[in-house]
């Protein structure tokens, strides 16, 4: 892998400044994040997975829970992996190590039948969610201008609902061997074009190649000057040289009133996230709607479900672009709590003996509501601040913590559903899921700062105290001191 940056740098890319005089192009950069996008696709397939397949293979209740969870299961360990090899093998070679998981992961399920294999199956691909979840969105923020890097770090959503999508289609209708050759296939397809991604600056410069990381900017920054090139990789070293100047440590990354800042936003939306009922849905969308009773059948109540999960998965990007990180996840939140408080009360009303007959339309309708919302911001947002909120010396450390913390909730949830049913009644666990939802609203309008579009040392400063206002009248007389200079000068 290390010699692989050779791949894309030898097609002349290396023009002197004088050639770089046309419109700059973002377009290897694209190019760069579609590869990763494509290993967030691969991810999406196996959190739809157990929907169809567990009806195919006729479990009992706590089987199915066993192997559904067991991919959240995997996703805990999975950061703690990533962390250790996240600097040593570069964002490059860690997801090459998280996608290795996945390709085991698909070969094992196609060929075993026990549930204890099912089970070391799924926790593998929970590996390889927990390092790509983890690694992902650093790689992508670090390899991203600044105008574009919360646009470009939303999209990874849409790949993973793709994925979903997919299962959901052709799950039902095709054979136990035909999905998973199908996902083994998506595997080799990424690492064809695994060898055409760029690591990023950021890793190259740790690592003290600086000729590497240059030259990797050269390529991601296609008709930008030399100078702007230069300047970015100062801006690159002399933030890691800072980063590295303070102890990267556990300890460091509590140490810091920033960084305990951006940990308990990071945290506090995943936790939220999956006791609003996210992993629920995603991992038993047709147990959902065979419990409803609905006249329409199961699998295309989950197609449906998958069809809307990845139609609303492009509002995020331009949702992000608009109007920043804040006001999405507001509307998101406050969108959930309506679409699971609604199927709450569904179950509410069928429990207590009324007739549903003329309203059995509304568990869809509720399910739709929950993704359209959670798409808008609630599925991608946080991940996409886990990226961004710490500097290069705690980031593995966070990054991991972050990770594992989602992965162990995901896991009780997935794994508690089936009983929490049985205890609590149905209504009971959709009205709670839609309380957590509210609390989200809270949570949000009190602790998340919005930070897309700005530079890391700008993030830093409003994670430590300082208002954004101030940051933006900054800007703003900066601006116009070097509009002045430039006046001056003509």
């Amino acid at each position: 892998m290390g010699d692989s940056h050779n791949t894309f740098l030898d097609a002349g890319t290396l023009a002197s400044d004088s050639s770089m005089d046309s419109r700059p192009s973002r377009t290897r950069l694209y190019f760069s994040v579609a590869i990763l996008n494509l290993a967030y696709i691969i991810c999406g397939t196996t959190y739809a997975w157990s929907s169809p397949v567990l009806m195919k293979l006729q479990l009992s209740a706590g089987e199915g829970s066993t192997i559904a969870s067991a991919l959240s299961l995997g996703m805990i360990l999975g950061p703690s992996v990533c962390g250790a090899v996240l600097d040593r093998c570069g964002r490059k070679g860690t997801l090459g190590l998280g996608m290795v998981f996945m390709s085991c992961s698909y070969l094992l399920l196609n060929v075993v039948s026990s549930v204890s294999l099912l089970s070391i199956g799924r926790a593998m691909a929970g590996i390889s969610n927990g390092i790509a979840f983890t690694v992902v969105p650093v790689y992508i923020a670090e390899i991203s201008e600044d105008a574009v890097r919360g646009f470009l770090n939303t999209q990874g959503h849409i790949a993973f609902c793709s994925g979903s999508l997919l299962v959901y289609t052709i799950g039902p209708f095709v054979s136990y061997a035909a999905l998973h050759y199908t996902m083994l296939g998506m595997c080799v397809l990424f690492f064809m074009l695994f060898f055409y991604l760029p690591d990023s600056p950021h890793s190259l410069v740790i690592k003290q190649e600086l000729n590497r990381a240059r030259d990797t900017l050269i390529w991601l920054r296609k008709n930008r000057s030399g100078s702007y090139v230069e300047k970015e990789l100062q801006i690159i070293q002399s933030s890691i040289h800072q980063s590295q100047a303070e102890s990267g440590s556990i300890r460091e990354l509590f140490a810091s009133r920033g960084n305990r800042r951006g940990l308990l936003i990071c945290c506090g939306l995943l936790t939220l996230q999956q006791i609003s009922g996210m992993s629920i849905v995603f991992f038993y969308a047709e147990l959902i709607f065979k419990m409803t009773g609905t006249d329409i059948s199961t699998s295309t109540c989950s197609i449906v479900v998958g069809v809307f999960m990845t139609g609303s998965a492009f509002i995020s990007p331009v949702a992000v672009k608009n109007f920043g990180y804040k006001k999405p996840l507001l509307v998101a939140a406050s969108g959930t709590a309506l679409g699971m408080g609604s199927l709450g009360v569904f179950f509410l009303l069928k429990s207590s003996d009324v007739n549903v007959d003329s309203i059995s339309w509304l568990p869809l309708l509720s399910l739709v509501v929950y993704i359209l919302f959670f798409n808008t911001g609630f599925s991608n947002i946080p991940w996409a601040l886990s990226g961004e909120l710490f500097p290069s010396n705690v980031k593995p450390y966070a990054t991991t913590l972050i990770a594992t913390s989602c992965g162990c909730l995901s896991f009780l949830t997935a794994k508690l559903f089936p009983y929490l049913i049985q205890m609590v009644g149905e209504h009971f666990v959709f009205l709670g899921c839609s309380f957590f939802c509210c609390v989200t609203v809270v949570f949000v309008s009190a602790i998340v700062q919005d930070t897309s579009g700005l530079s890391f040392g700008e993030i830093q400063e409003i994670l430590n105290g300082r208002m954004k206002t101030d940051i933006q009248h900054r800007k703003t007389v900066l601006k116009n001191i070097n509009l002045e200079v430039c006046i001056l000068l003509t």
